[in-house]
Order: C-alpha cells, then sequence, then structure tokens
C-alpha cells in the first residue's frame, strides 16, 4: 500500500491479520460479531478477533470527512483445567493467570502496532486511553482473555467521489 492511499476498513482487517500472522503467540485471526467465533470453522489458540461493538464516527472538519473507527479487539486463550494433585484447596485449578498475563501483553502489542508501524498508512489511535477487561466465555471452548475498545482516525480525501 502506498502511503497516499486511503485506508478502507478491508485493508486495515488485513493490516491486522498481518499483526496477528507475525506475531509468535497467535495461532489464529478473525473478524465479524463475536457470536461468529469458531462457527464456521475452528479456532486455533490463541487468537485475535476484531469486532464493531461501539458505533463509529465521520467527523467533518474543514469540509473534509475524516473517518473514525471505533474498534474492538478480543484476545483469547483456552483454558485447560488441572486436578488438583496435591488437593491443597479441593477444587481443580486452571490455566487462566497464565492467560490472562500472556493475553495482555499480546494486547499490548497491538496497541503499539498501530501506534507505531500504521502511522505510514495515516491511522492514528485517538488520545482516548485503551478501554480492557477481562473477558470470560463458559461455553464448549472455555476461553479467557482481554476485551478492548480502541478508536482511530484514518486519512480521508474529499477527491475519491465518482463523478
Amino acid at each position: 500500500m502506498s502511503t497516499t492511499q486511503i485506508i478502507t476498513l478491508n485493508q486495515l482487517i488485513k493490516l491486522f491479520n498481518d499483526f496477528s500472522d507475525d506475531h509468535f503467540q497467535l495461532n489464529d485471526f478473525g473478524y465479524g460479531d463475536t457470536s461468529e467465533i469458531g462457527t464456521s470453522r475452528k479456532m486455533e489458540f490463541p487468537y485475535l478477533w476484531i469486532t464493531h461493538r461501539t458505533p463509529s464516527r465521520i467527523n467533518v472538519t474543514n469540509k473534509t470527512a475524516i473517518p473514525q473507527f471505533t474498534l474492538t479487539v478480543v484476545v483469547a486463550d483456552q483454558l485447560s483445567d488441572i486436578e488438583n494433585v496435591g488437593d491443597d484447596n479441593g477444587s481443580a485449578s486452571n490455566n487462566e493467570q497464565e492467560i490472562l498475563s500472556d493475553m495482555f501483553q499480546v494486547l499490548q502489542d497491538f496497541v503499539t502496532y498501530i501506534s507505531t508501524s500504521l502511522g505510514v498508512y495515516g491511522v492514528q489511535l485517538t488520545e482516548d486511553a485503551v478501554s480492557v477487561e477481562p473477558v470470560h466465555d463458559e461455553t464448549t471452548d472455555k476461553v479467557s482473555g482481554w476485551i478492548a475498545d480502541f478508536t482511530i482516525n484514518l486519512r480521508h480525501s474529499n477527491c475519491i467521489l465518482p463523478i
């Protein structure tokens, strides 16, 4: 992609997929509603998933429409329950603390990637802090990780009208 191109949502998702492919701790990537995770194919753990749960905007400044996407990223790994060998507390334990630690680091790497590597494409994180919260899914996959909302501004040109 040249630095003069306008970045579309499709190109942005491709850049996020590239990040996932290049990151040593991630094994899969997806985009769409979170209800689609693992429905069309089995996800490889850990994964990065991009969705929309917060409205995006088009800001008009000096007669220029600046796209501002608010995206949600999920980084998750599968829980593995382990029998309590020592019977110290009488219940099974799992790897959730390890998952939360690792996936938080992956999330930080993702935010750093956006803020340092995507600027050449006109992608800028807004100055708002990235909102992060733990996520737990007790369905068949039994996953844990983090979900984060972030907002980015994209480059735009008024000279793309099809007339």
